[in-house]
């Protein structure tokens, strides 16, 4: 009976799709059934989604060109969605694992995210404010809680790492591609001279830059740890990402590749001091030769400290420094913070650093994830904030294992430590929710070698 059933329905929706097909187009014949095909496959993916949904801020553009209709369609809600789909499935499957390991720091993520929204009661700046609580608590609690949920084994860890390496991979050969082609074609100045810096098309170039960041910093973990040999193709691929880095003309994601590395190396891999000295010192060399040897169009933004940009204010144009106007912002908000009791213990609210310039409900942030939640949060947010990188930092480091981690792992790690330095230069706590990713993927991947070193610790003395 169920199976005339799914046939009859099956068929009727076919019926549907010609009708629609021959009254609008006849694509829509094989575009809808193909449209359900994708989201079956997403929802039953649920780390490529995850995946998808972390390349949202680059992949954006280049689908709203293509595909008209998300134009109107918020992407990134929409994959979270597709996400929630997948999740609940797995939930009614009984294949949710939601061990006591696992839990503190869920706990405190989601207590920051429910102090995020009471703030909406007192914010100055309702109407910023309530667009990131809503994406905080939708999705960037979403992109914290699914890895923690999804990854049970090594293979799901390493699953979802060939994601990123893979994404990455086509990510730098659009921004290498289009360095070449215009190159080649006599449009390199032109291009520079009305964009300043490459791109994916569409998309942020601090965006991309932080993606690319991630692709050298997998390379560079590979590097300490793999086979001198391997390290030739290793250094190569580096050598095309830090290329690609600095066509972005981002400063923050480069600077936070070699801060990252440095409190890796000296947190986690003791034991290969040597080796990162040596590949660290090899890769500072390439990079700071790039920065010499490249035209002086792609690299002026790393030299030019005085005048990172020209923008429009009310006094006329300007050249503003962008690291004079980070540091701005930071003594806003510890001036912000100190003014008033209220301010010291609660913050302005969400959105409420806005507040703080002449159009007091835009999209203003100081640039740095604990300026930013020590001004509209206080110390009651800084606290709960603090306390849940603790104790993920914590739970991160009972996955070692005689001193180190899984390659996987050891990656995962790193990655999250560059963009958790990536996030004091650049972007608002929703614009880091790919940091919020990583730290949930590698709390569930050490964890994951914990409880196999266990295992593999019992069988040996059973």
């Amino acid at each position: 009976m169920f199976k005339k059933s799914s046939l009859f329905l099956l068929g009727l929706s076919e019926l549907a799709c010609i009708v629609i097909g021959v009254k609008t187009h006849p694509l829509v014949i094989a575009l809808i059934p193909l449209s359900f095909i994708i989201l079956w496959i997403l929802i039953n993916n649920v780390g490529f989604t995850l995946m998808l949904l972390s390349f949202t801020a680059v992949i954006k553009g280049i689908i709203i060109e293509s595909i008209p209709i998300f134009a109107y369609l918020d992407i990134t809600a929409f994959i979270t969605i597709i996400i929630w789909f997948g999740l609940i499935k797995l939930l009614l499957e009984g294949e949710w694992s939601l061990v006591s390991d696992r839990r503190q720091p869920l706990i405190l993520f989601i207590s920051f995210a429910i102090f995020i929204a009471f703030s909406l009661f007192y914010t100055p700046s309702p109407i910023y404010g309530l667009n990131k609580i809503f994406r905080f608590g939708f999705i960037g609690v979403t992109m914290f809680l699914t890895p923690i949920i999804i990854i049970k084994t090594q293979n799901d860890s390493k699953k979802i790492l060939n994601y990123f390496k893979y994404s990455i991979l086509i990510i730098l050969i659009g921004i290498i591609g289009q360095f070449i082609y215009f190159s080649i074609s006599g449009k390199f100045a032109f291009l520079l001279g009305y964009y300043n810096r490459f791109s994916i098309p569409g998309a942020n170039p601090i965006q991309v830059s932080r993606y690319l960041a991630i692709g050298a910093t997998i390379m560079t973990v590979y590097i300490i740890r793999q086979s001198i040999f391997a390290n030739i193709y290793n250094l190569l691929i580096l050598l095309t990402l830090l290329l690609g880095i600095i066509a972005t003309g981002s400063r923050g994601p480069l600077v936070s590749i070699f801060l990252g590395i440095l409190f890796y190396a000296l947190l986690f891999e003791k034991q290969h001091k040597k080796r990162i000295y040596i590949y660290g010192s090899i890769t500072i060399i390439i990079a700071l030769s790039l920065l010499f040897i490249l035209p002086e169009i792609i690299t002026k933004r790393f030299f030019d400290l005085t005048q990172g940009a020209v923008l429009l204010t009310p006094e006329g144009v300007k050249h503003v420094s962008t690291v004079a106007t980070r540091l701005g912002y930071w003594q806003m908000s510890l001036e912000s913070w100190l003014s008033s009791l209220w301010n010291n213990i609660l913050g302005l609210g969400a959105g409420g650093f806005s507040s703080l310039f002449i159009w007091r409900d835009w999209r203003w942030y100081p640039h740095n994830v604990f300026f930013e939640v020590l001004v509209e949060f206080g110390s009651m947010g800084i606290t709960i904030f603090i306390s849940f990188l603790i104790i993920s930092y914590k739970k991160i480091s009972e996955g070692l294992i005689k001193g180190i981690f899984t390659e996987h792992s050891a990656v995962w790690v790193a990655v999250t430590l560059v963009m958790f330095f990536s996030a004091q230069f650049s972007g608002d706590i929703n614009d880091n929710r790919v940091l919020w990713m990583l730290i949930g993927i590698t709390i569930a991947s050490t964890h994951v070698d914990k409880v196999n070193n266990k295992k593999l610790v019992s069988y040996n003395y059973g």
